[in-house]
């Protein structure tokens, strides 16, 4: 991990060489804090900060492949303090620019994550979601949320890909050779009318498929996200009840339209919409994506996820993947039925494993074995 802070006199220290540098400049670079779920070799990020022109700019060089983000505080007083920046992958080997408008004012302090990925498969559709630290759950003022929403801190010391859109019923019907959708005038819906199991059961199919291929490392596996991936993914560094912000309102996400969400107020009734009601599932991508680049992780379909549900730990977790057993499978998101307050970032869902619903859908996470 490399971190630089704006806004300082002229001093750097570097691999334990302290040396001076241009007015305004100061970097910072600490103990490699790298996640590397290849076995090749790899090089810290050197991360630097200038000021020009009213804006930071910061300067990263890292391993070309390699998956970087690159986070900024205003203070290191705590673990969730960090905002995310960008996310960028260094394909030539050269630095990369990145400019930061906002930075001057108060002092910000910046940090960059590597960690190799492999290069030899196909991503397409897949999002990279970072290592990081994110709270988990429910304010206690937020309106109409459950009693299993409780606030914890969860930190993520690998990064995984994640999909881009929710699997789609020409991408099941392909692998499996059946569509058990209700909505099925457009194979670029989701699948719906999936089961928890047959869920597992696509990503074990597409993994084996894959790995005869040749297209995955052997330690490499897609499956259904974890219930906390899942809400990390959503939130895309927010904190507010959608990626959104604190309101679900017609047009922003496939739910009932009827029925509005705000974080203060609670639910609106809205009797003559101004968005029409679909009363079905809608093509994948149809809404505006997270700042991560997800689409549909409110509304469209429930999304099942990996974990057994139960209560929330009590305090903070590193890479939890739920409880070890269970009656039920936990599903996130809301879906096209659901009222506002149902698509919340944090709404919990649970069923047994072979329940099906038309409602019921499910996202791909490709992730190294643990």
């Amino acid at each position: 991990m490399a971190t630089a802070v704006s806004g300082r006199p002229s001093t750097a220290l570097r691999g334990g060489n302290l040396i001076t540098t241009q007015p305004f400049l100061a970097i910072l670079s600490l103990s490699l804090l790298t996640v590397t779920p290849c076995v090749q070799a790899q090089s810290r990020p050197e991360l630097g900060v200038q000021v020009s022109n009213g804006a930071v700019r910061l300067r990263l060089a890292a391993d070309v492949g390699s998956a970087c983000t690159i986070q900024c505080a205003t203070t290191l007083a705590g673990t969730t303090n960090w905002q995310f920046l960008t996310n960028l992958t260094p394909l030539v080997a050269s630095p990369y620019d990145v400019a930061d408008s906002s930075a001057m004012s108060p002092l910000r302090v910046y940090r960059a994550f590597s960690q190799q990925v492999p290069t030899n498969f196909s991503t397409t559709n897949m999002v990279w979601i970072p290592p990081g630290t994110f709270v988990m759950g429910s304010p206690a003022n937020e309106m109409l949320r459950n009693g299993d929403e409780a606030q914890h801190t969860v930190t993520f010391t690998r990064g995984f890909f994640i999909g881009k859109y929710e699997v789609t019923q020409g991408e099941f019907e392909m692998m499996l050779k059946f569509n058990p959708s209700k909505f099925q005038s457009d194979t670029n819906r989701p699948v719906e009318q999936v089961s928890w199991s047959w869920a597992t059961n696509y990503c074990w199919a597409l993994t084996l498929q894959e790995h005869l291929a040749g297209k995955l490392p052997t330690n490499w596996v897609y499956r259904l996200p974890t219930e906390s991936e899942w809400e990390y993914a959503c939130r895309a560094e927010t904190t507010t009840a959608f990626h959104y912000g604190n309101g679900l309102h017609g047009g922003m996400a496939n739910f009932s339209v009827y029925y509005e969400y705000d974080a203060a107020a609670g639910e609106i009734f809205i009797l003559h919409p101004t968005v029409p009601y679909l009363n079905q599932t809608a093509v994948v991508g149809r809404y505006q994506p997270n700042a991560w680049g997800l689409y549909d992780t409110h509304g469209n379909v429930w999304e099942w996820c990996q974990d057994w549900y139960g209560d929330y730990p009590a305090g903070s977790v590193t890479d939890p993947q739920g409880p070890a057993s269970g009656s039920y499978r936990v599903k996130r998101g809301g879906g096209w039925q659901s009222s506002g307050s149902a698509c919340r970032a944090a709404i919990r869902q649970a069923n047994i494993p072979s329940y099906s619903h038309a409602t019921a859908g499910f996202r791909l996470v490709l992730a190294q074995l643990p």
